[in-house]
């Protein structure tokens, strides 16, 4: 007989070798204890389960409450052992998500979703439809029905397509903020709100100084009174909307392979970039001129870029590139792109997904830039 009580599942892992992946693995575990404080502390939830190979960071969460699913020396599989999980807990109620995802959450934000779970069955909860950072669904036993997949951003997409209902939290920065890439580091470092663990993992770590502070202060016109930006990448349309309802900003935007992880389109090597073909045209430094002579400044995720290069770079090189240490990426291309953009006439501010979506939203809101920000609750169907 499967229990009627929501559980938190959280899945925090990895092997960083680098020294940067090292830095970066530090901050994510602080931002994973913090959501499993506030996990353990909302209404509606009855429990936190953390999957981890970390020990440490196992033993800091069992202190706050958390169950511990050890998978050291296992080999993991997302989707498989999300189900595993389901079975040998005998859960029904899910909210599924990655320790380093949605760092600003609120334990309102997350009770909504629990009383969605309780209260309407059969649905599927995300916080983005094509890929999702959190995924909340019941009955959890409908994961035997689908192909498990080996990443956690296309779950919510096949829970849809297996026959849930599918609602979504109101769009904001924080249910939107995801902990990817060191710019995603600078962000949160910027950020009022975030939590305790997270404040002092980011205190402990030396970040080098990039362009993102100039951000704010063009869309604050202190630097001209009605600046042109570029947003460039899986740019949502909501991002958009909340910039333009509430700041003097004329955007350039060219959104592009929105879901491109999720549909599997980078996994096959089908991502197409308009932009990519560009920078094939002219080049980096031909790109960022042009660029020079019509925005103020540049944001851009650059995934999508490497991903239409098909060049499925390192960790470090990807990290790299975000702080724009050029000396310090092996790739010649994204080497030559990153000092291109380092040594272009207007601030670039390279990153990945949450940079033109989650990212810049909290930076803008955290730091009063933004005079309305938009509540998370109540959700909407879709």
């Amino acid at each position: 007989m499967l229990e009627e009580r929501v559980v938190a599942v959280v899945f925090e892992g990895g092997n960083p070798r680098s020294d940067i992946e090292v830095m970066m693995s530090r901050v994510r575990q602080g931002v994973a204890l913090d959501n499993i404080a506030k996990a353990l502390a909302t209404p509606g939830i009855d429990g936190v389960i953390l999957s981890t190979n970390f020990p440490e960071l196992g033993a800091r969460a069992a202190r706050l409450g958390a169950k511990i699913d050890d998978t050291q020396g296992i080999d993991f599989h997302f989707g498989r052992h999300l189900r595993c999980l389901v079975d040998r807990f005998q859960l029904d109620n899910v909210i599924y998500f990655g320790g380093a995802a949605l760092p600003l959450v609120q334990v309102d934000d997350l009770q909504w979703v629990a009383t969605q779970l309780k209260e309407r069955k059969n649905v599927v909860v995300v916080n983005n439809a094509q890929s999702a950072d959190l995924t909340a669904f019941t009955p959890a036993r409908i994961l035997g029905d689908i192909d498990p997949p080996a990443a956690d951003n296309f779950l919510g997409y096949l829970l849809r397509e297996a026959g849930l209902r599918r609602l979504m939290i109101e769009n904001s920065a924080r249910i939107n903020l995801d902990v990817d890439t060191p710019s995603d580091l600078v962000v949160l470092d910027l950020c009022r709100t975030v939590g305790p663990q997270t404040r002092h993992a980011l205190d402990g770590i030396d970040l080098p100084e990039t362009e993102i502070p100039r951000l704010l202060e063009v869309f604050s016109h202190k630097e001209h009174p009605y600046p042109e930006v570029a947003l460039i990448g899986r740019v949502g349309p909501a991002m958009m909307s909340v910039i333009n309802a509430n700041l003097p900003v004329r955007l350039r935007v060219f959104s592009e392979e929105r879901g491109m992880k999720a549909l599997g389109r980078e996994e096959r090597g089908a991502v197409d970039s308009l932009v990519g073909r560009m920078i094939e045209a002219v080049g980096p430094e031909g790109f960022f001129a042009a660029l020079g002579e019509i925005v103020d400044l540049v944001v851009m995720d650059t995934r999508v870029l490497f991903a239409h290069y098909q060049l499925n770079p390192s960790a470090p090189d990807r990290f790299h590139s975000d702080l724009g240490l050029d000396d310090r990426i092996a790739d010649p291309f994204i080497a030559r792109f990153t000092r291109a953009a380092r040594d272009a006439r207007i601030p670039v501010i390279l990153g990945g997904h949450s940079m033109v979506y989650g990212g810049l939203w909290a930076l803008l809101e955290e730091n009063g830039v933004l005079p309305n920000p938009i509540p998370s609750v109540p959700g909407r169907q879709s």
